[in-house]
């Protein structure tokens, strides 16, 4: 019996040291999901800071800043894993990296579908009298025209399309279930309770934009029914010049509206932002 006791007191040893190690490996992997949740949280919120700052935006007077706030962005990112990381990168946190830049690359795309022809329709080409009567340029604007149509569209489910994006990723970017639920649970209660969707109308950005399209054809398809002089236009036809009129007369009161659409795309859901 006496022989047993120096076996159970290594065996006694052994356990509080193989639980000690399993305590401490789970503080190290409890320590790297918490990381790993936080760079993407920041990802997100990054993200979204960006899409503000593009409904923020005067179209007219700037049509090409979403490439500038793309190029902004992807800096931003790619600045986050060095800000972040406590220690040596580890499997889950390269895991991270490769979904925030997966998450980005997307927004980007995004927006590139909502503001790029937001810009083109705001371009001064757009309006340019002098076109229009030809056939080419009208191609060109109702190409425009459509596009917007899809932009309205995206931009009417942007958090929802968000949201899917981010749960698809979590889900097939390598991460083990706790690191993906904990990742979860924080991009949802430090970024995404903090925004809801905005005051955006798809249903008056596409009247806005049926209206639009309707003005142009008929100046392009009706040559002969007016002639331009000194930037102004000049009618031979009375019942084309009465629908213009009307149509112009409704382009004109509702453009304050139609853009300020595109500020409404998401708005904050409580003061003072997001939790970073």
């Amino acid at each position: 019996m006496k022989k047993l006791y120096p076996l159970l007191a290594f065996l006694l040893v052994a356990i509080i040291a193989a639980l000690f190690g399993l305590d401490r490996y789970r503080e190290v992997r409890e320590k790297q999901r918490e990381q790993t949740a936080h760079l993407l949280a920041r990802c997100v919120n990054q993200g979204l800071l960006s899409l503000f700052s593009l409904q923020g935006n005067d179209w007219r007077e700037r049509p090409h800043y979403h490439r500038e706030q793309a190029r902004k962005l992807d800096g931003a990112i790619e600045g986050l894993p060095q800000q972040l990381l406590d220690g040596e990168p580890f499997a889950e946190w390269q895991a991270g990296v490769e979904i925030c830049r997966q998450l980005t690359r997307h927004s980007n795309i995004q927006h590139k579908t909502i503001f790029e022809p937001l810009g083109d329709f705001a371009s001064p080409k757009m309006r340019d009298s002098d076109t229009f009567k030809s056939r080419r340029s009208l191609h060109h604007r109702q190409r425009t025209i459509d596009r917007l149509k899809v932009s309205a569209e995206a931009a009417d489910r942007y958090l929802e399309d968000l949201r899917v994006d981010i749960r698809n990723q979590l889900d097939e970017g390598g991460l083990s279930p706790p690191a993906r639920e904990r990742a979860q649970a924080e991009i949802d209660t430090e970024v995404l309770d903090y925004y809801r969707d905005g005051n955006f109308s798809r249903r008056r950005v596409d009247a806005y934009l049926q209206r639009t399209k309707r003005y142009f054809q008929l100046l392009a398809e009706n040559p002969d029914g007016y002639t331009l002089r000194g930037g102004s236009l000049y009618f031979y036809d009375r019942e084309l010049r009465r629908e213009i009129d009307q149509l112009n007369s409704a382009i004109i009161q509702g453009e304050a509206d139609f853009f300020a659409n595109w500020t409404q795309i998401v708005a904050r859901q409580q003061s003072g932002g997001a939790g970073f």
